[in-house]
């Protein structure tokens, strides 16, 4: 594996979890031996990657190599086809990691045609850093993480409704960089209620998410601190069309049936490309019952909370069948001092 296509995928993950709807993209250009223009695609509706690289290259652009993350672009958006600026800087080959399976033409067939040869190199880290990228694109919703703090015995509050602070401070930080990663953050009623969050991201230069409330009735304190805080807009879905609010900062959406997929599904038309759950057994089980959901992580603290069970994360109104339970696999696991993070994918 080459050095340069190994530094094209690390500026990616860089960037990962700020570009939206666009997946996130690093892009080396290299001539002679010497790098001569580096690139990330840094936002939705910014320069893409490899254009970025090859403005800093200029003209030692010319009968180089371009290495990229992920497979040029070949369509017309609100940036110009990157096939078309690879072309127009006389480059000599492109080498690229992961095949998009979203493009709508061949960008090899364009690129060779000009005179460009062209590799692909498989890679695992670029297939895994695009997997839940290329699967939110082809339905139309957003890449889904659901965070859980709870005890050992799977609490995420005692029956009495207490619930901070059941994992330590360590965690707490850990959460603020999972929301900094993420366009937008979901939660319900009760839990606002509960809890009281803001759902900010307190660390420095940290991208504050989107919050996004769920209330089928309507029933909402806005007394409460996160409609206090102008750090960033809240989104509101109901059900109710008497929920209004004369905020500026606030969005009420009505639905006429708040399913999880109707509102992914609005989410995504407002470009929202990463959504984070922090909610409540209520919400947090359905979206874990769900076929939507990427990535399930956990942070368990060392403590038995035990009671009735009733803030068990997951709980499901029917006993289901052993052979048809939701199953997981554990992709990465950790200490944050005492606690545990788990993170773990559908199978």
């Amino acid at each position: 594996m080459s050095q340069y296509l190994n530094y094209a995928i690390e500026l990616a993950k860089m960037v990962d979890g700020q570009t939206g709807l666009n997946p996130p993209v690093g892009s080396v250009v290299v001539n002679n031996g010497r790098i001569v223009g580096l690139g990330a695609h840094l936002k939705k509706g910014d320069k893409h990657a490899e254009v970025q690289a090859l403005d800093m290259a200029q003209n030692a652009a010319k009968g180089g190599t371009i290495y990229i993350s992920l497979e040029p672009c070949t369509h017309y958006g609100s940036t110009p086809p990157c096939v078309n600026k690879i072309i127009e800087h006389g480059l000599k080959k492109v080498v690229y990691a992961v095949k998009d399976t979203t493009l709508p033409s061949n960008g090899d067939r364009i690129l060779e045609d000009a005179g460009i040869e062209v590799e692909y190199r498989p890679n695992n880290d670029a297939e895994l850093l695009y997997r839940d990228f290329f699967d939110a694109k082809n339905k139309a919703i957003p890449q889904i993480t659901v965070k859980v703090s709870c005890s050992l015995d799977g609490k995420q509050a005692t029956d009495l409704g207490e619930s901070q602070w059941i994992t330590n401070k360590t965690v707490k930080q850990d959460v603020f960089k999972l929301r900094h990663q993420h366009d937008a953050v979901l939660t319900g009623r009760g839990t606002l209620e509960a809890d009281n969050p803001q759902y900010t991201t307190r660390i420095e230069n940290g991208k504050h998410p989107i919050r996004v409330v769920l209330s089928k009735t309507g029933q909402i304190d806005m007394s409460l601190d996160i409609f206090q805080d102008p750090s960033t807009p809240i989104w509101i879905y109901t059900e109710s069309k008497q929920l209004v609010s004369n905020n500026e900062q606030i969005t009420v959406t009505t639905l006429h049936d708040c399913s999880i997929k109707n509102i992914l599904t609005d989410l995504y038309d407002r470009g929202v490309g990463r959504l984070l759950v922090e909610a409540g057994p209520t919400l947090t089980s359905m979206f874990l019952q769900t076929e939507f959901l990427n990535e399930l992580i956990i942070y368990y603290a060392p403590k038995l909370i035990g009671g009735s069970g009733r803030n068990q994360f997951f709980h499901t109104e029917q006993v289901v069948n052993l052979d048809n339970v939701p199953q997981f696999e554990v992709v990465n696991s950790n200490m944050l001092e005492q606690n545990i993070k788990l993170v773990l994918r559908k199978k």
